[in-house]
């Protein structure tokens, strides 16, 4: 935290004035120095006080604290300008430093002989204005608030100060005195003690310490675990209330499926990674599986449409949608807006795609199989003796609660050339029917893990989602 260590003026040529907020962490710094000392300096240093504390100075944000001081300056560089005008001071213009202080950060304008510096005990450097030379300026390179009958030109600084480190507003001669060839940072204090009694006497120090005491950790008491605990069971209420009562086991199913996905295990380590030992929350899964299906929708989530004519079915894997179309089987991308990830080129056409053991398996017309990884580098290529079989291009789909948490029972997936139906394997009723404009040529498996279909109608792809209500 910023604390003030040493303030030094003499009315009426110097000014120091200053405020902060309670928590010492907002504050503003003000110093003017005239080499004058006439009397009528008295009314010009009033009316420079009371016009920044009358401002608006005290709810000023950081992000507005540059634009702040460019415009108030602006403005009372003319007001000093005719206050100067009507006395009989010699050197119309006063040096002025006005500083806004945010934590460990300062936002100042400096204007003639005051200069700025920012040490610790090794080194100090100047900041803003250069001090060496002033002496021989005239008024005008000084630039001295109120002096020039034009816009005042300024710019604001910026600087924050470290910890153990101090920074310093002099007038031109103490800079001079102090900085001289022989100058000790450390011993700042004392040679600014030494000069307390000179004419020009006048100075603002301010220090950044480290903190003594360490700021306590915030505890949680009893009524902060208890709300927490009632808005985490809220939001569980609402996302129960919203997606039905098979929300979390079809979460659950999803997550399953994405580890077996990454994840290869024997069928005889099934059972162990999947056993709940707790019978209680057993329970109330196969209660909640038996909850019957009330209601069954197959809506388009989205379509594209194909440069070229698909020539077999398309399957998927959790990442990639793979799609033939004649020689040439590709792979888009589920995530990055269905991308083209990869394609390649067979030398004969080919009739279906597969998803098997976690690789594409491609049955080629002149009677070969090849086995692609997800990358679309060739594993294996086999060569049959006989014409491969043709792949059935709409063949009906069985969804069982194994494929999807929400299914009570099973569901029969029916495809025609003009649509789909959705029907109850027990009782037969056709719960959804879906009708194409064009001819469906195509239809994949269902992808549990999107709970949608892949179809190919005429020149397009479509997306179907299948939406069980519980």
């Amino acid at each position: 935290m910023i604390s003030l260590k040493r303030t030094v003026a003499s009315l009426p040529s110097s000014l120091c004035e200053y405020w902060a907020s309670q928590d010492g962490r907002f504050g503003w710094f003000l110093c003017t120095w005239h080499p004058e000392n006439h009397v009528a300096l008295e009314e010009i240093q009033a009316e420079i006080k009371l016009t920044i504390l009358n401002s608006d100075i005290q709810r000023i944000s950081k992000l507005e604290a540059g634009k702040w001081l460019k415009e108030f300056f602006a403005e009372f560089h003319w007001k000093l300008h005719a206050l100067f005008n009507k006395t009989e001071i010699k050197e119309k213009g006063i040096s002025l430093f006005l500083a806004l202080m945010y934590d460990n950060e300062l936002h100042f304008a400096q204007f003639g002989r005051l200069f700025c510096a920012l040490g610790n005990a090794k080194s100090i450097k100047p900041v803003g204005l250069k001090w060496e030379n002033y002496h021989v300026k005239s008024l005008k390179e000084l630039n001295l608030l109120g002096m020039n009958a034009e816009e005042i030109r300024f710019k604001v600084q910026k600087v924050a100060i470290p910890e153990k480190h101090y920074f310093l507003v002099l007038p031109g001669p103490i800079t001079r005195k102090l900085f001289a060839d022989h100058f000790d940072p450390g011993s700042v204090k004392v040679l600014l003690d030494s000069m307390s009694q000179s004419p020009d006497a006048h100075w603002l120090l301010l220090s950044h310490e480290p903190e003594l005491i360490k700021t306590k950790k915030r505890r949680f008491n009893t009524l902060h675990v208890a709300t927490f605990a009632l808005i985490f069971f809220t939001i569980l209420a609402i996302l129960y209330v919203i997606f039905g009562n098979r929300f979390f086991e079809g979460a659950w199913h999803n997550l399953r499926t994405l580890f077996q996905g990454n994840k290869r295990i024997s069928i005889h380590e099934i059972p162990d990674r999947l056993k709940i030992e707790n019978d209680k929350i057993r329970g109330y899964l196969e209660q909640a599986l038996k909850s019957p299906l009330r209601d069954v929708e197959i809506n388009l989530s989205w379509n594209s449409d194909l440069p070229y004519q698909v020539t077999a079915a398309p399957c998927f894997d959790l990442e990639n949608i793979y799609i033939a179309g004649d020689k040439l089987l590709m792979a888009y991308s589920k995530r990055n807006q269905r991308a083209l990830k990869w394609k390649k080129e067979f030398d004969s056409r080919i009739l279906g795609v597969s998803h098997i053991n976690g690789n594409i398996l491609v049955s080629l017309e002149d009677s070969k199989v090849c086995n692609l990884n997800s990358k679309g580098e060739e594993l294996w290529t086999q060569d049959m003796e006989g014409q491969v079989k043709l792949y059935h291009s709409l063949r009906p789909i069985e969804l069982t609660n194994a494929d999807n948490p929400r299914i009570d029972g099973s569901i029969i997936i029916l495809p025609s050339e003009h649509g789909i139906m959705v029907i109850d394997a027990l009782s037969g009723e056709v719960m959804h029917q879906v009708t194409f404009k064009q001819r469906l040529q195509f239809l994949s498996q269902y992808d549990s893990f999107q709970s949608c279909f892949y179809a190919v109608v005429q020149d397009a792809m479509l997306c179907l989602d299948l939406k069980i209500l519980n």
